[in-house]
Formats: C-alpha cells, structure tokens, sequence
C-alpha cells in the first residue's frame, strides 16, 4: 500500500529544483559577526527568522541558527544554576 506512492514522490522530487523553495534574505536577515548575542536573539525573535546570515564587511562568513541561540542561553542558564 505504501511502497508505491513512496516510490512516486522519490520520483517527483528528481524534477523539483532548490531554487523553487529558496528564500533570499531580507535586510534584517543579517548580522555581523561582532554583534551581541543579545541583538542577534531581538532580530530573530521581530522577524521571526529560524536564522541569519553572519556577515564580516560584506561577506557572508556564517549562519546563526535560533538553535544555536537557544543552545548559548541554555548553556548560559545551566551554569549560572549550577554555581
């Protein structure tokens, strides 16, 4: 029952290109490098981006993740807890 509309999707998606889903960044889509992680979490969190893209000057030198985010709060949290 299942093996058979698997086999058709997998098939469809070989005619699927990235470019059909992919997003350009907006301008607040971007943070320098140098910027506090406290700025980084407010552009994420206004415009509800899942992340940035890190520039140095006018180069794109990484992503920040919201995962990454929460992970530097959490990791914040943790040890300020255990103290």
């Amino acid at each position: 029952m299942w093996e058979k509309p698997f086999t058709d999707i997998c098939r469809k998606a070989t005619d699927i290109k990235v470019k059909d889903f992919m997003h350009t960044p907006g301008e607040g889509e971007y943070v320098s490098e140098d910027a506090s992680l406290e700025m980084a979490c407010h552009q994420l969190v206004l415009g509800h981006h899942q992340s940035l893209l890190v520039t140095r000057g006018d180069k794109i030198v990484g992503v920040l993740r919201l995962t990454d985010v929460f992970n530097a709060i959490f990791q914040t949290i943790k040890t300020t807890c255990s103290l």
